[in-house]
């Protein structure tokens, strides 16, 4: 029976593995952009950050963090990169931490930009208002009433003409959102940002190191500025926060290898993303087996009884 068992599982890889061997092309063509990436200590020899400025109230600790804004009130600081992303396809892995003394209210936020405008800082988040490009927004103060809470996160892209919603958390320009609780936890928390031309970009958070990765949002039918630099920043007004950076990781794809990617994440947007949320999901990975398993002893039966008649 193992020897049969044996055999059904190694017909089952051989329909499975093409699927595999295809993402495993597809990542060899993957490279990584160095020019964007930011670890720790964050500056070489010379006490100097290599690729990047940095500004405003910013300061580097180069044991652990890029403290974009302190704990204090009417500071604004960020970090910009000064080559262009790619046009075509890029990810942007990031880890940040946002917490402070405040209890019940603190803010404003931080934000990661992709523009064509570079270090302006302004009202949005600790950048320019009526900026070209995407802004993906971690936005801890609620201006207004909504029917979500907050923290939140939201993406926008902008047309250098139109102005940020700021007196309504965005609600003019909000094209995504989530809600996502990643102030004061333990670690930092994650984002992985996706951009293919013409099609869209997409957010995904793993606000713990042990939380599943979720989709916050996507956004379709999206094209930026073809020489476009990216930023982080932050602000904070009369309440506060710490905004930090920890690192930054960046990649792109070979054009030859972009024809054949056709990549869309379709994971359903949970209404209210909070670390440690995973019992449902534990739940659903044992039926998820248990119905595997079945599968497989069924299919193993009929294998069987395909070779019993053989003979």
């Amino acid at each position: 029976m193992m020897l049969g068992l044996a055999k059904f599982a190694l017909s089952l890889l051989a329909v499975v593995s093409p699927g595999l061997a295809k993402k495993d092309r597809i990542e060899a063509d993957v490279h990584q952009l160095r020019s964007f990436s930011l670890e720790l200590p964050y500056v070489d020899e010379g006490f100097q950050m290599r690729n990047y400025d940095y500004g405003g109230d910013a300061i580097v600790n180069t044991l652990s963090h890029i403290r974009l804004t302190p704990d204090q009130s009417s500071r604004m600081g960020w970090v910009w990169s000064t080559d262009v992303l790619p046009q075509e396809y890029w990810k942007i892995d990031f880890e940040f931490k946002v917490g402070g003394k405040g209890g019940y209210l603190y803010g404003d936020g931080m934000a990661m930009f992709v523009t064509k405008e570079r270090a302006s800082p302004g009202p949005v988040f600790g950048n320019r208002d009526y900026f070209t490009g995407l802004g993906i927004f971690f936005d801890t103060y609620p201006n207004g009433k909504h029917d979500f809470a907050t923290p939140f996160v939201m993406g926008m892209v902008g047309d250098g003409k139109t102005a940020y919603d700021g007196a309504h958390d965005g609600d003019a320009n909000r094209l995504g959102m989530c809600e996502a609780y990643f102030r004061n936890l333990k670690e930092g928390s994650k984002a992985s940002v996706t951009y293919l031309k013409g099609e869209f970009v997409n957010l995904q958070l793993q606000l713990q190191p042990k939380d599943k990765w979720i989709n916050c949002f996507t956004i379709t039918n999206v094209t930026l500025p073809e020489d476009a630099y990216l930023g982080f920043t932050a602000l904070t007004g009369d309440i506060s926060d710490n905004h930090d950076l920890l690192s930054v990781r960046a990649e792109t794809m070979r054009a030859e290898a972009l024809k054949n990617y056709n990549y869309m994440p379709n994971v359903p947007v949970p209404p209210t993303v909070r670390s440690g949320s995973s019992s449902l999901g534990f739940v659903l990975k044992l039926l998820v087996l248990a119905g595997v398993c079945g599968g497989l002893f069924i299919g193993y039966k009929k294998y069987a009884a395909n070779n019993a008649r053989r003979f």
